[in-house]
């Protein structure tokens, strides 16, 4: 009899103690998710001059303009991942200029000097702001670029404005950070607790335009799998290329890259 009840003790602890997990998990999941660098607002605007970039005001997205701007110019719209800030990719306004694109790199709530705290419910909306605002600027479709966390957030605009959407091209994307954390957090039910899903698969269901996918052959945080699958999905509704980078890890895939693969992944190469 004692033992039994030690046993039954010993259970009910062990499920108390999960339960209390849960709650700490459910609590500060976005901790776990987003790593933003915040930055006063004056040396925000410090940095873009510093930079020759432009501020659009409000979201503080920051804006790379070719040498030379006219009829022909388009506009990319990168989302980089979930740390840092939107200048760690400030190096790839040469990228885009020199192809005749000027770049906007959107900032995240709770990044740079962006007010709030960053989740799908607030970093979506202030995307589609920021589309709105860019369409007011410079009229046309506009290529978003997303990189792992930014390939869904990219997914979410192409998904909702589709008609405003002239490329999506997505780098080391997931199928669902739901999908991603429930591999990572096996023991934990991701489904029931995961307050920024961002199920990209899903989102892009209904999308049939142009789109480019990178992969990062040796990704260890979200797999290359999870490019594959979304990369085929997208070519099963529309024109879509893969660039698969053997060598490349999550978070090493811009060093692997060439002019020949930027080119293809912004769709300039002859198909």
């Amino acid at each position: 009899m004692q033992v039994r009840l030690a046993l039954r003790n010993t259970l009910l602890i062990a499920v108390l103690a999960y339960c209390l997990i849960l709650v700490w998990v459910y609590v500060r999941q976005n901790h776990f998710i987003y790593f933003p660098i915040t930055t006063e607002a004056s040396l925000w605007r410090e940095r873009a001059v510093q930079a020759g970039a432009q501020i659009i005001p409000g979201v503080n997205a920051i804006v790379v303009e070719p040498p030379v701007v006219d009829a022909s110019t388009k506009t990319a719209l990168f989302f980089h991942g979930n740390d840092g800030d939107a200048f760690e990719r400030l190096s790839l306004a040469k990228v885009f200029n020199t192809r005749g694109y000027r770049l906007v790199l959107a900032e995240y709530p709770g990044y740079g000097p962006n007010p709030g705290k960053p989740s799908q419910a607030t970093i979506v909306p202030s995307a589609m702001a920021l589309m709105r605002e860019i369409s007011q600027r410079w009229p046309g479709r506009v290529t978003l670029v997303g990189e792992s966390l930014g390939s869904g957030v990219a997914a979410q605009i192409a998904a909702a404005m589709p008609e405003s959407v002239d490329k999506l091209v997505l780098i080391t994307p997931f199928t669902s950070l739901r999908e991603t954390a429930a591999r990572k957090m096996w023991f934990v039910p991701v489904s029931l607790l995961l307050k920024s899903p961002f199920d990209s698969s899903a989102a892009l269901k209904n999308y049939h335009g142009l789109s480019s996918v990178l992969v990062a052959g040796q990704d260890e945080l979200v797999g290359p799998q999870a490019g594959l699958r979304l990369h085929e999905q997208l070519a099963s509704q529309g024109p879509s290329d893969l660039l698969v980078l053997p060598k490349a890890t999550h978070n090493t895939w811009m060093s692997g890259l060439t002019a020949e693969h930027w080119d293809l992944l912004l769709r300039l190469t002859p198909r």
